[in-house]
């Protein structure tokens, strides 16, 4: 979906607030924006050594959690640590485990962390009942960590055995939990959500910093982050104060990982943490990070996000997250690198199995497109995978800019399914508001988790759909926010030095994006084994030139240059040299006009003529001697088309764009229009085009026969335009033909061109499976796009009268 841009207005930092920051003015200037104009407020930002944290006893329950615990350690009893499966369970579960251990023994502390697939999240009874049954370790304590304020059950079962409870969570409460004072009785007629809601507070102690008031400083803290504010204060009670510090590269990796607002304590944590965990004694981490290529002394964030925390991931969403916390826990090194290297071969089958179910829900939409037609895209099927549906869901969200549900409905069991959704539509509450319809739910404003009867699937979509509207909430200016404009030539390792002063970036701190404008493209390179990466050269007027890295932007199409640019700045570490990496995040033919936040430049106004669905012949259409026509695919017959190729040379450019062909892209179409500088579209929609698999294919292997002949080079570009798909489809189609055998990809040359040579041996590393898998996906955002586009509205289309 293309964005609009928001441009932030330049503000002038306070005189006293520039003094303090130094350095490079811009600092100052996106502190600002940040909303830190005081500047010890701006210190504190910048340095956790000028910020003072609050201390452990501040949040609320703590206290009480900790003598509770240190008495037990003293007692000599037994402690079960109850975690969660995620990052932020995984990290949770392993700094009490190693902290407790410590300070209890080996032997007095055991941990559970549940079953994505057997279990779900929370305490079950019956598997709690295991330990309680156990005779070999009798757990006297039960300590909950990212998890329990929503396990009225399991606590129950624990306080009846006698056990000592403790609960420790971040997540959010429960309309009934706030509803039911503690120490009363539930109320007559109380439902089972109350019910559970107060025998939670049968609990001896509860730590949650929901309990606090909003802007406080400990309310944005995931649940690793209550835990190591128990052990610190654990420490403190044992003498030991300050030994807590060794865990806070486990708090970094949970705080990055749940996409916790980094402000306050949290920011100031994941400071410290980042640095301990670049200098790490912690084997299991050093193994990952090995695993992963990563250079230990630069790890950043973006590394835990990208890198680490989808590792750590695919634990839980595939097999079983124990393993994380032996791995975050050993002492054994051959024993770690096994583990890194089994969450290694466990992320490459996530990635597998997220191309193919992302290409299922895609046929499913082109298949029924009507289902677009609801505020939220809710799909469901028997077949998928519990663990990735989460991720396809936000892929959807991506790709349309509405919500999006998907569910596993296995034959004769409850569906369940998990919901993503875009700034300005609260999910979780979008989702509650359908609770007469559900088993169970749960989440927050961004992500949510449903359980119901397959056969309420289709009520649920619809009253989803009105739930949405009713939903909706001020997110402040749309589209994509821009920092600040920067002249090219001026980017330099030294400004981006100073812009990494804010750093660490993420949710509540994000990266600052640039614009610059009037870029042209001077060279253009596709990276990876794959060239599923780009690397582009680009010029300024005055002749000043940056390469730009843009990751996975092998297969979208490039605007015509000139072209305004939006970019982030960091710092490459290779072999031990700094140099400046500019980061693409969006690009769109060149604009004069300033633009600015909350402020939408009225487009200029076109005449359209929807002629979609309609017998037309095309004498009816202005000829190619006034007209551009768009037209591409293998069934064009007499049409006199332009392909995109031809679009930005042809001397028709201002008169009438005929798209006599459906685009295989959004972006693609928006393009067409801004190259083509009409005042007046026909929007046809003619289907030209094979989008099977199998004819795709054969076209490819037809234009590489061709090629094989002459000078065995393949233009991606030009295929592409020649069947009228994606560039990324040609890209992936010719891989898929080498690991079959067919051909040989002796390199790429510039200008996306590869050189071929005729094949000998297939491919048996499987790989062509997931080339076939990737291929499947990126044809079915074709053929979605092409029925959204034959259906849609036309502003939907960015066609505006």
């Amino acid at each position: 979906m293309t964005k609009p841009w928001n441009l932030l207005p330049p503000v002038e930092p306070p005189e006293e607030l520039r003094a303090v920051v130094g350095g490079e003015p811009l600092v100052s200037q996106l502190l600002v924006q940040r909303g830190i104009t005081d500047p010890e407020q701006a210190k504190a930002f910048l340095d956790p050594k000028h910020y003072s944290p609050a201390p452990p006893s501040a949040l609320v329950g703590l206290e009480r959690a900790a003598q509770l615990l240190h008495e037990a350690i003293h007692a000599g009893k037994n402690i079960l640590i109850w975690g969660d499966f995620d990052v932020d369970g995984q990290t949770s579960t392993s700094l009490l485990v190693a902290a407790l251990q410590q300070l209890a023994g080996l032997e007095r502390v055991r941990f559970h962390v549940p079953n994505r697939f057997t279990e779900s999240h929370g305490i079950r009874t019956w598997k709690l009942q295991e330990y309680l049954d156990d005779e070999s370790f009798r757990p006297d304590v039960l300590l909950t960590c990212d998890t329990g304020i929503a396990d009225g059950a399991g606590v129950g079962l624990a306080k009846d055995r006698g056990l000592t409870v403790i609960v420790t969570d971040h997540h959010d409460l429960t309309p009934e939990f706030a509803g039911c004072p503690l120490g009363e009785d539930p109320p007559v007629g109380a439902s089972q959500a109350e019910v559970g809601a107060e025998s939670v507070r049968r609990a001896d102690a509860i730590v949650n910093p929901k309990f606090m008031p909003e802007n406080t400083p400990l309310r944005t803290l995931p649940g690793v982050g209550v835990t190591y504010k128990l052990v610190q204060r654990l420490f403190e009670l044992g003498g030991q104060d300050g030994k807590a510090d060794q865990f806070l590269d486990l708090v970094a990796l949970g705080i990055v990982a749940d996409v916790a607002e980094q402000v306050h304590d949290a920011r100031y944590l994941l400071q410290l943490g980042l640095e301990r965990l670049r200098t790490t004694e912690r084997i299991g981490l050093k193994a990952l990070m090995h695993v992963a290529r990563l250079t230990p002394s630069a790890v950043d964030a973006e590394s835990i996000g990208f890198q680490l925390g989808p590792r750590m991931n695919a634990l839980g969403r595939l097999e079983d997250a124990t393993v994380a916390v032996e791995l975050l826990t050993t002492n054994d090194a051959i024993r770690a690198g096994q583990l890194a290297a089994q969450m290694e071969r466990l992320n490459q089958q996530r990635r597998l199995l997220t191309r193919q179910i992302t290409a299922m829900a895609f046929q499913m939409l082109d298949r029924a497109p009507e289902l677009l037609d609801f505020n939220a895209i809710v799909l469901a099927h028997p077949n998928w995978h519990a663990g990735i549906v989460g991720i396809v869901a936000s892929r959807l969200v991506e790709e349309f800019g509405k919500p999006a549900v998907l569910i596993l409905n296995p034959p004769g069991e409850q569906a369940r399914g998990s919901a993503r959704s875009v700034p300005g539509v609260d999910i979780g509450a979008a989702i509650a508001g359908c609770s007469h319809l559900l088993l169970g739910h749960g989440g927050h404003p961004g992500a949510a988790g449903v359980t119901l009867e397959p056969d309420k699937i289709d009520a649920f979509r619809r009253e989803l759909h009105r739930q949405v509207d009713l939903h909706r909430t001020e997110e402040g200016p749309e589209g994509l926010i821009i920092d600040a404009e920067l002249p090219f030539h001026k980017l330099s390792l030294s400004l981006t030095e100073q812009v990494e002063r804010l750093a660490p970036f993420g949710n509540g701190n994000p990266k600052p994006r640039f614009l610059s404008r009037q870029l042209k493209v001077v060279a253009d390179q596709r990276l990876g084994r794959d060239g599923a990466h780009r690397k582009l050269v680009l010029a300024s007027p005055n002749g000043s030139k940056q390469s730009i890295i843009w990751f996975r932007g092998g297969d979208e199409e490039l605007p015509e240059d000139p072209i305004d640019l939006v970019y982030t700045l960091g710092i490459n570490t290779f072999r031990g040299e700094r140099s400046l990496q500019i980061g693409y995040v969006a690009s769109r033919p060149a604009q004069v006009e300033t633009i600015e936040a909350q402020v939408k430049v009225a487009a200029p106004r076109i005449t359209v003529h929807d002629l979609r669905g309609q017998m037309i012949s095309t004498a009816e259409l202005p000829g190619p001697e006034l007209a551009l026509w768009y037209a591409e695919g293998a069934n064009l017959g007499d049409v006199p088309y332009h392909s995109r190729l031809e679009i930005g040379k042809s001397a028709q450019r201002g008169g009438p764009l005929v798209l006599w062909s459906v685009p295989p892209s959004s972006s693609l179409l928006a393009w067409l229009l801004e190259t083509a500088r009409t005042k007046e579209v026909y929007v046809c929609g003619q289907p030209t085009c094979d989008d099977s698999l199998a004819g795709v294919l054969k076209a490819i292997a037809g234009m590489c026969k061709y090629a094989l002949k002459r000078d065995s080079q393949v233009p991606v570009a030009r295929l592409a335009s020649r069947i009228g798909t994606t560039e990324g489809v040609i890209r992936h189609g010719l891989q898929w033909l080498e690991a079959k055998g067919l051909i040989h990809l002796v390199e790429w040359k510039p200008e996306d061109t590869a050189i071929i040579a005729r094949g000998s041996q297939i491919d048996a590393t499987g790989n062509r499976q997931i080339l076939q898998a990737k291929l499947d996906e990126l044809l079915a955002e074709v053929r979605a796009y092409r029925r959204f586009f034959l259906r849609a509205k036309l502003p939907e289309l960015g066609i505006t009268r």
